[in-house]
């Protein structure tokens, strides 16, 4: 079945992205900043202090995005084999991606993440842990062990202490996550495969607010067009559903589309209107459904 942009007419509009990617300055910008969040369930009856801190968060953070592993994983876009083996996989490149983990060690599987992020260089440097001020004194494996990892190498540390029978004050936290900063970094085109996984999720969105609404299919088209290379429909699944967990995506039925407001990557000297409005009318003329499904949309 032939795609989307298999025409002349749509292979002239992924030419001139792909002059967009190589022509103009790209560069990923200082916010929103990307907090993994790891802790106690969401559902349970008794609130968790790791829902307390997102819905806390939610109003008291609007520079910062909370990415969840199991809201991440809770998408079914898959038609195949997974392209992870194992959550601990997903939740090391998730972690690898975020600007810093936030760890609430309360229950069986954070204390599981505390010691698996605690053996990652990389990963330990930035994270930080709220532990509940009952186990500050405890010569647990924690406190002995991950805890003082990260006290010693993490730009985060010291471990924050929270009186867990009180009302939740997360004020402390707030001013923690301030040493939380992301350069202005510029993406030079290249290959996709040689890009890194974050910037591999900046090329997918871009691609995504481009196309305002575009299926698994035709966004690996565009990549290969504007990137080249031969990415995974696997490792494309991955990425949209950090997109989607961090709510920088949103699914419409088999359609992604960024979400309005939200913009991960700064074009320079690049009119959006111009971009979008050129999308919009080959949408017209090659894909009634889409274009439908577009006008629905703004509507």
């Amino acid at each position: 079945m032939a795609h989307l942009f298999s025409n002349p007419a749509g292979q002239r509009l992924l030419e001139y992205l792909r002059e967009i990617f190589e022509e103009k300055p790209v560069y990923l910008r200082k916010h929103p900043l990307i907090i993994f969040v790891c802790g106690g369930r969401l559902e349970d009856d008794h609130a968790s202090l790791r829902k307390q801190f997102i819905d806390w968060a939610e109003s008291n953070l609007p520079d910062f995005n909370c990415v969840l592993a199991e809201a991440a994983l809770k998408y079914d876009l898959s038609n195949g084999e997974r392209y992870f083996r194992n959550l601990a996989e997903f939740e090391t490149v998730v972690a690898q991606v975020a600007d810093c983990v936030l760890i609430f060690p309360e229950s069986a599987g954070s204390f599981a993440e505390t010691g698996f992020f605690a053996n990652s260089d990389k990963i330990s440097r930035k994270t930080l842990v709220v532990n509940p001020l009952t186990l500050q004194s405890e010569d647990s494996f924690l406190n002995l062990g991950p805890l003082a990892t990260f006290n010693h190498v993490s730009f985060l540390q010291p471990t924050i202490l929270l009186d867990a029978q009180e009302t939740i004050d997360f004020t402390q936290l707030a001013q923690r996550l301030r040493r939380v900063t992301r350069q202005r970094e510029r993406l030079r085109h290249q290959r996709f495969g040689k890009f890194k996984v974050k910037q591999k999720l900046l090329v997918v969105f871009a691609l995504l607010r481009f196309l305002r609404l575009a299926d698994i299919e035709n966004l690996r088209h565009a990549i290969v067009t504007c990137f080249g290379g031969n990415p995974l429909y696997q490792e494309l699944e991955f990425l949209l559903r950090i997109l989607l967990a961090a709510r920088f995506v949103k699914q419409n039925e088999t359609y992604f589309q960024a979400v309005a407001g939200v913009n991960l990557v700064e074009i320079e000297n690049l009119e959006m209107e111009t971009v979008f409005a050129r999308v919009t009318l080959f949408y017209e003329d090659n894909a009634t459904e889409l274009f439908e499904a577009l006008s629905e949309l703004v509507q």
